[in-house]
C-alpha cells in the first residue's frame, strides 16, 4: 500500500507539467506472487482523481480543496482527510515523539533501517516496452536488500493537467507530518526528491519485498486507457455508505489524556 501512494505521488508530480487533455479512465490488472489479484480502475480529470484497489478500497482526491475521501467497499464506510487533519496529525505526532518510550523505539527503528535508508537508489534500467499501446521506459527503485520496485513510465500518455497549487499544499502538509519521524523522514525526503526524475505516467509496476528470507512479489499493468468525459457522479459517495471518524486521528485519541 505504501508504494501505491508513491506511485500516486509520482504521477501527480509529473502531472504538474502536463498539457491539458481528455479525461482518462485507466484499467489495470494485478497479480500477487504470480496469481491473479483482480483489476482496478482509476478516473483522472483536471480537478479530481479516483483510484480503486482490488481489495475494495477507493480513494477520491479533490485537487481543488485538497480533501481526500477514503472508502471501504466491504464495510460500506468512508472518512475524509483534510489539510487541517494533516496539521492536527502532525501536531499529535510531534507531541507523541516527546514521550521517552516512543523516542527509544524510534531510535531503534532508525538504527535498524539505517542501512536501508543509506542504500536506496532511483535509476533507469535501460529497458523499454509497450503497454496498452504506449511506449514506456523502466525505472528501478531499490531500498537496500529489502525491496526493489520497477516502474515503466510513459510520457506518450497525455493526461489532464492538475490543480498543481492545491497538490503542493497537500505535499507540504505531508512533509510537516513526516518531520516528526526525524532521521527516517530525511531518507524519505531524499527518496522523494530522486523520484522526481521519473517523468510520466506509470503504466506497469513490479514490487519485490524480501524480509528475512520471506519474498513477496506484486505486479500491476495497465490493460486499457479510455478517453472521454467522466461524469461528476464519479466523485460522489455511493448511496448506503456511513461516514466514520478518521482512524489516523482516532488512533491518537486517549494517549496522554483520559477521555470519558
Amino acid at each position: 500500500m505504501r508504494f501505491s501512494t508513491l506511485t500516486l505521488t509520482a504521477f501527480v508530480l509529473a502531472a504538474g507539467s502536463a498539457a491539458a487533455s481528455d479525461d482518462l479512465t485507466i484499467v489495470s490488472k494485478h497479480t500477487h506472487d504470480g496469481k491473479p489479484a483482480g483489476t482496478s480502475t482509476s478516473y483522472l480529470t483536471s480537478d479530481h482523481v479516483r483510484m480503486a484497489s482490488e481489495e475494495g478500497h477507493e480513494t477520491i482526491v479533490d485537487l481543488k480543496t485538497g480533501v481526500m475521501t477514503m472508502l471501504d467497499g466491504k464495510k460500506k464506510t468512508y472518512y475524509t482527510v483534510t489539510k487541517q487533519d494533516m496539521e492536527q496529525l502532525a501536531a499529535k505526532m510531534k507531541e507523541r515523539m516527546n514521550d521517552p518510550e516512543t523516542k527509544k523505539a524510534m531510535e531503534m527503528m532508525a538504527s535498524m533501517s539505517g542501512s536501508m535508508a543509506t542504500s536506496f537508489d532511483v535509476k533507469k534500467t535501460g529497458a523499454t516496452r509497450k503497454i496498452a499501446g504506449y511506449g514506456c521506459e523502466e525505472w528501478a527503485i531499490t531500498m537496500g536488500t529489502l525491496s526493489t520496485i520497477k516502474e515503466c513510465v510513459s510520457t506518450e500518455l497525455q493526461y489532464p493537467a492538475h490543480a498543481w497549487d492545491a497538490y503542493k499544499d497537500f505535499a507540504e502538509s505531508m512533509k510537516n507530518m513526516m518531520s516528526a519521524f526525524g532521521p527516517m523522514a530525511k531518507s524519505g525526503a531524499e527518496l522523494a526528491e530522486k523520484m522526481k526524475n521519473m517523468k510520466g505516467f506509470p503504466l506497469g509496476s513490479s514490487t519485490v519485498v524480501d524480509v528475512m528470507g520471506h519474498k513477496t512479489t506484486t505486479e500491476s499493468e495497465v490493460t486499457e486507457v479510455r478517453k472521454g468525459s467522466i461524469p461528476a457522479s464519479a466523485w460522489e459517495i455511493p448511496a448506503g455508505y456511513t461516514k466514520v471518524e478518521n482512524p489516523m486521528l482516532k488512533a491518537f485519541e486517549g494517549h496522554g489524556h483520559s477521555h470519558r
